[in-house]
């Protein structure tokens, strides 16, 4: 099945950095070099999932927000969380009327390194090899 990328008006913005577009779990990852930068969602089901989404941190999420007020917090650490890498998302839902003008600006942010947004995904650690399954024995008829 090959899906378009919804809000693909950003790469022009983009244009002035190399970035690479992935599949992500039902939407699309846009990183510059290891950087993870922004997803991409535009799908049917769950459809407040969808938007622009942008990855920044914690130090990052407020002052974000404060500067564009179109974009709305979906994932921020709390105090004493489990996750490690300390991600944080921001979102600009499809149905915000400044939608264009907002991912416009946040590229233009990207594009200018700005270091609130993007980060380097941890690495998982490999799997530990799973031991052969064993099959019963079969009846012999």
């Amino acid at each position: 099945m090959n899906r378009e990328i919804p809000f693909d008006f950003i790469f022009d913005y983009l244009l002035p950095i190399e970035t690479i577009t992935k599949p992500f779990f039902g939407m699309f990852a846009v990183y510059h070099g290891p950087k993870l930068l922004l997803l991409l969602r535009q799908r049917d089901n769950e459809p407040d999932m969808n938007g622009v989404w942008i990855a920044t941190t914690p130090d990052g999420l407020d002052s974000l927000q404060e500067e564009f007020p179109a974009l709305r917090c979906k994932f921020s650490p709390k105090k004493g969380a489990k996750r490690k890498d300390g991600a944080s998302w921001l979102v600009i839902p499809p149905d915000e009327a400044d939608l264009e003008r907002t991912a416009i600006s946040i590229c233009d942010l990207i594009v200018h390194r700005d270091p609130r947004i993007g980060r380097i995904p941890l690495l998982r650690a490999p799997r530990a090899p799973r031991a052969p399954r064993s099959s019963p024995p079969r009846k012999k008829s």
